[in-house]
């Protein structure tokens, strides 16, 4: 059903230093513990997690894992996975993501299907349990995922879930709304997408795992979390394939971060200045710096209110939290009798992950491939080695009525990097019977040619009129351009179709000006192909292949 195409255009690739840890890796290996590229690299790694790793985790996160998977409706086979964790030497790749409605952008997809499949590889490979997990990032508070979905088709549909209640710095685990807000959401997403023998199905599947979020995982109030659901959509869509997700959320996670928060309250200076130091070494090397480090700022949030709250350091072991000042000592008591209030920033979340579980490698999108980057010297500091840093699987979908229409049109997959004006400038001179180009430069040419021969004639009689001249040039080069946009506009009128095509080849390819995966919820390509999709999809995903993808519906 899906074929595949290798991309290597730059405009996939987010940025330069992703681009190059995907196509010129030696030039940023520095920043890395390893090679991803490289699979005695992984042979590597295994061996330093067995030397490095606490095997006491295994058994404390046995029973939080098993219990909160069952909650949100796990299947047989991440029960099996949660056992084979259990056991002395397994290993686990691992991905994550702050909650997204109904899943958020495909690229949650891509990456948890990368998470899945390689995590199958690695243990076929290295004949040993390799488990799938996904981190569920439900201690952030960024609403712009989980908030609202984008359905595309003819044109791209917006549906908001409306979370403006809410404080924007409140994170998605304290989040509670009454179900029938998203069930009236879930029916306005049916409402607007087309009809299809698959439709109703699909959506009764979502409203079935929403009943279920209700049974096992509402609060006092009977109103559910929003980062729950989003487990229970993952955990639904990916039952057969024994994903495990972990949510920060936990007390009993909370309470084996407390040491790590020990460990930045001792070290935040040297942990600002490591990273703005490998900032500095990346901005130098032409690269940009994904984390922007505040010094005397901790590594962690406590919850004030509904809002995540930072905590300064006053200088002499004081530290100030939500206008109060705390010793040392103080906010060591503080973190421990409130741990349910505690939420790890982007340096310390991945040292937490990566302490607690025996990670081969974590699965990254562009953004996180970027803050490792900066993050290597920060590991340097514990007993914790950076996992491998593998690249996400990347892909564009081209249905067959856009694979159509760039084939009419006879553009190159190359040629999508240009501009949408450009573009459709380049097919109107291809699409032209005659070279408009051409004609309108020859006019200009000879226009000019004239002028400076009459220019010529008329200075034998020593007349003071060069200014006059240079006017009508000017004007002449100005009017040319001009007629040559209204040609232009009114060989458009009579090729709409061509202009509407390309409309459509760029709205598919780059909805509102992004790259699709970062757009576009699956459920447009579920309606249309059913949950199948999800297993083609699978199937597409090749181990150590790392280029986006242009993924032919045929």
């Amino acid at each position: 059903m899906i074929s595949s195409e290798k991309i290597s255009i730059k405009g996939f690739y987010y940025n330069d230093l992703f681009r190059d840890y995907i196509f010129n890796f030696k030039n940023i290996r520095e920043f890395y513990e390893y090679d991803y590229r490289n699979i005695e690299h992984y042979e590597k790694r295994i061996l330093d997690v067995k030397a490095g790793y606490d095997e006491k985790n295994r058994l404390r996160l046995y029973d939080i894992l098993k219990s909160y998977n069952r909650n949100i409706g796990c299947g047989k086979k991440t029960i099996e996975n949660i056992e084979k964790l259990g056991k002395k030497d397994s290993l686990v790749v691992i991905g994550g993501q702050q909650p997204g409605f109904l899943t958020g952008p495909m690229f949650i997809i891509f990456k948890i299907l990368t998470v899945l499949k390689i995590s199958s590889y690695f243990e076929k490979r290295f004949n040993m349990p390799v488990v799938p997990c996904f981190w569920n990032a439900s201690d952030d508070n960024n609403f712009s995922q989980v908030d609202n979905l984008n359905i595309i088709d003819d044109g791209i549909t917006n549906i908001k879930l409306e979370l403006s209640d809410f404080d924007v710095k409140t994170r998605y685990s304290d989040i509670f709304i009454d179900a029938s807000k998203i069930e009236e959401t879930i029916e306005k997403v049916e409402g607007v997408l087309h009809p299809t023998d698959f439709t109703v199905d699909i959506m009764d599947s979502y409203k079935d795992i929403l009943a279920g979020t209700v049974k096992n995982c509402s609060n006092a109030e009977g109103k559910i979390n929003i980062s729950s659901f989003f487990s229970s959509v993952v955990t639904g869509l990916f039952s057969s394939y024994g994903i495990i997700i972990i949510d920060p959320d936990s007390a009993e996670l909370k309470r084996l971060s407390l040491d790590l928060l020990g460990f930045d309250m001792d070290n935040y200076n040297k942990i600002t200045d490591l990273i703005t130091l490998s900032g500095k070494r990346l901005s130098s090397q032409g690269y940009h710096s994904q984390l922007g480090m505040v010094p005397g700022t901790l590594n962690f949030f406590l919850k004030s209110g509904n809002a995540r709250i930072k905590i300064h350091s006053e200088g002499n072991d004081l530290f100030r939290f939500s206008n109060k000042k705390y010793s040392k000592r103080e906010l060591r008591e503080l973190i421990t009798g409130n741990h349910d209030d505690i939420s790890l920033n982007v340096v310390l979340r991945p040292l937490f992950q990566d302490k607690c579980l025996p990670v081969l490698c974590s699965v990254c999108g562009p953004g996180e491939v970027s803050y490792f980057a900066q993050l290597k010297p920060v590991y340097g500091l514990t007993a914790v080695k950076m996992p491998i840093i593998y690249p996400r699987f990347s892909a564009t979908v081209i249905e067959k009525r856009i694979e159509k229409l760039i084939k009419g049109l006879k553009i190159q997959y190359s040629e999508l990097e240009s501009d949408k004006r450009d573009m459709i400038k380049r097919v109107i001179d291809e699409n032209l019977e005659i070279d408009l180009n051409k004609l309108i430069a020859d006019f200009g040419n000879n226009l000019q040619k004239g002028i400076e021969e009459l220019e010529r004639s008329i200075s034998d009689y020593k007349m003071n009129i060069s200014s006059s001249f240079d006017r009508i040039k000017r004007n002449t080069k100005k009017e040319i351009k001009v007629l040559n946009k209204k040609l232009y506009s009114e060989y458009k009128k009579q090729n709409e179709f061509m202009i509407k095509s390309i409309d459509k080849i760029y709205s598919s390819v780059f909805p509102s000006g992004n790259l699709q995966e970062r757009k576009i919820n699956i459920i447009s390509y579920l309606n249309k192909y059913s949950f199948n999709f999800i297993d083609e999809l699978y199937m597409v995903i090749k181990p150590m292949d790392f280029l986006h993808k242009f993924l032919k519906i045929n």
